[in-house]
């Protein structure tokens, strides 16, 4: 098992669910990936036939609610069946997902059965939004997307950012994206099971810095690469926009609202904003970035959205940090800070990354939540240290939630996924990578595809 509720009574005896299990539940749960995601958790032993219930219950047999009391959900499982009880129906998502990860496989008369033990269990996040950022790149494949978002889906996430690399093809720009981007019809499908699963996406697209859409150590950019006559949309060097220029902020806009329309109803909206590299940090330049970012806040927030935008362009260095904690701080000084934070509209949400803290509290979020901003904290797979931090910071100061990055590096860090979903609900745990393969084979099943096999396509670069 995966996660560790906050509560379990345990009983005596185990259920063995039956080949094909007669359920009772909510609609929320008669999804296509429902389903498959119970054969698959089930080591193929077991189908759903399904009826829909009004209440918020998933049921096999006639097993009774255990009591909601202050938990999100509650299961009971008895010998003769279970009962997964919820008060909302994302709740009740989370609820079937705990589920699944106590299912054990087992031997009876020689044919694999699938089998819980019984108890009852009751449980809520202590962190309440639990994002995961992920980069789509011109290497990643379709089947990648929504495997990953399959993934996240039963790790009890909350939001799924998409950060398309130059790999979505616009109305509004061609050279946008790549050649061999996709289509708004290759990912809607994505989008929907994500939302089956309980997931919001919540779109991304870089407004300042990283206007590439490609990393900076390779030197590729998406759009002069493929126009040159481009250059007037961005700064000298490519990696930032003109923003302003009113034709980039037309672009920027038009972007958006495509995104949206692609992505569906959510509450978010990332517009990135890290990394501006040669920013001169004069107060013309300051005003024209805050005013700019309170634009688009206005903007998003008339579309019902909230706006997020990383914060290390707005923190400086101080001397008394922790200095056992490297903050990435591009301000110049505390003048530089302090005014650009007081200009921008409190409304904006601070995604504050910090891959270098290795020790709570990371005291930037306070920054930002003294200034009066909502504060996501990120942490990525730089260590348990940094994720341990980066938890329980949010957890002791109440913070609106965590962001997980990802960024290039899944082949190798796909357990930290795993890792701060788990913490999110209780504390954070090294669970290392055995417990990640075992969920990540039962999200989609590759049919014996070796290179879809795992989190990385290959297993070496070359004969050693």
């Amino acid at each position: 098992m995966i996660f560790d509720p906050k509560m379990t009574e345990k009983k005596q005896g185990r259920f063995i669910l039956p080949q094909n299990a007669n359920a009772v539940l909510h609609p929320c749960l008669d999804k296509s990936v429902v389903h498959e995601f119970w054969h698959n958790f089930t080591f193929n032993a077991s189908s759903l036939s399904i009826t829909h219930s009004d209440e918020l219950i998933f049921r096999i047999g006639n097993t009774p609610k255990a009591e909601l009391e202050e938990f999100d959900y509650s299961i009971n499982i008895d010998p003769d069946g279970v009962c997964v009880h919820a008060k909302s129906e994302k709740d009740l998502i989370c609820g079937f997902m705990t589920l699944l990860d106590r299912i054990e496989a087992d031997d009876v008369n020689e044919a694999t059965v699938a089998t819980l033990d019984c108890a009852v269990i009751k449980d809520f996040p202590s962190i309440k939004n639990r994002m995961v950022h992920f980069c789509i790149f011109p290497e990643t494949e379709i089947w990648e997307i929504q495997r990953f978002i399959r993934f996240c889906g039963a790790l009890k996430y909350t939001h799924v950012v998409l950060e398309f690399w130059g790999m979505l093809k616009y109305d509004c720009m061609r050279e946008l994206s790549w050649q061999s981007a996709f289509t708004k019809e290759q990912i809607r499908p994505i989008i929907k099971e994500a939302n089956d699963l309980g997931l919001e996406i919540i779109p991304m697209f870089n407004h300042w810095g990283h206007a590439a859409a490609s990393r900076v150590r390779h030197g590729k950019h998406v759009v002069l690469d493929q126009d040159p006559s481009l250059q007037t949309y961005f700064s000298p060097d490519g990696w930032c926009w003109d923003i302003k220029k009113q034709k980039v902020r037309d672009l920027l806009r038009r972007i958006r609202n495509e995104l949206i329309e692609l992505c569906g109803k959510a509450s978010y909206f990332h517009i990135g904003c890290d990394e501006a590299y040669n920013f001169e940090f004069t107060k013309e330049n300051m005003d024209t970035i805050c005013l700019f970012l309170n634009e688009i806040e206005e903007d998003l927030r008339a579309q019902g959205r909230r706006m997020i935008a990383w914060g290390d362009m707005f923190l400086c260095r101080h001397q008394n940090y922790n200095p056992n904690n490297r903050y990435t701080c591009n301000a110049p000084n505390e003048e530089a800070a302090q005014y650009m934070l007081s200009r921008l509209d409190r409304n904006i949400i601070i995604a504050d990354w910090q891959y270098d803290a290795t020790e709570a509290p990371v005291e930037t979020a306070a920054v930002f939540a003294n200034a009066g901003f909502d504060c996501l904290l990120c942490p990525w797979d730089r260590g348990n240290k940094n994720m341990r931090a980066i938890i329980s910071t949010a957890v002791d100061q109440a913070l609106m939630g965590i962001m997980h990055t990802t960024w290039h590096t899944l082949s190798t860090g796909m357990p930290f996924v795993t890792g701060a979903a788990v913490g999110s609900f209780d504390t954070f745990k090294d669970l290392g990578g055995t417990y990640t393969a075992a969920l990540y084979r039962k999200v989609m099943f590759v049919d014996g595809d070796y290179t879809r096999a795992g989190w990385s396509k290959k297993q070496i670069d070359s004969i050693c």
